[in-house]
């Protein structure tokens, strides 16, 4: 069994001593893996999104909301809640089910700050993402990406980088075209 590579994680301020450590378990996953519910997840390896399905037309469509990267957290509610939470690429993870993380609040109110820090964090990410879908176009959108967060277009497969700016592959593609 590995260990958790706690300094990937150390934005969580959790010393390296804390037993909360021992309350994940080790998970490898495959590519189009998808997660269980009523767990958070710490990613180590891999490349995971969540995405929600568009049910508004005849032909059902992914819509891509977020993906998360070595260091990221991520937490899985009920079925139905949420979006679907599915690997991109192979990789690793460590999960605690939300009854042990509740538990855990309950017993060290320190544990506060880490709840703190990923729900501040978390409604940070959606409050800019959501300005930067308002004010601007696709275009602006992808070279605000390329600028910002070059790791995205490096890393996602394009259909799902068109999918989180709210275009076709075939308009990203164009895109990709003018600008370079």
């Amino acid at each position: 069994m590995t260990n958790i590579n706690k300094k990937l994680f150390s934005h969580l301020n959790v010393e390296d001593d804390d037993p909360v450590w021992e309350k994940f378990a080790e998970v490898e996953f495959s590519k189009k893996n998808i997660f269980s519910d009523n767990k958070a997840y710490l990613v180590e390896d891999g490349l995971v999104r969540k995405y929600y399905i568009n049910s508004t037309s005849d032909i059902d469509t992914e819509v891509c909301a977020e993906f998360y990267f070595p260091g990221d957290i991520f937490t899985v509610g009920n079925k139905g809640s949420e979006g679907i939470y599915e690997s991109i690429s192979s990789g690793l993870v460590w999960e605690i089910t939300l009854e042990e993380v509740k538990e855990m609040f309950a017993v060290n109110p320190e544990c506060r700050f880490v709840q703190n820090y990923y729900l501040s964090r978390k409604l940070n990410a959606a409050m800019k993402r959501e300005m930067l879908l308002l004010k601007n176009t696709p275009q602006d959108l992808y070279e605000y990406l390329l600028e910002n967060k070059p790791h995205y277009i490096q890393n996602i497969p394009l259909k799902y980088l068109a999918s989180y700016i709210g275009i076709t592959p075939i308009s990203l593609s164009r895109i990709r075209k003018r600008i370079s």
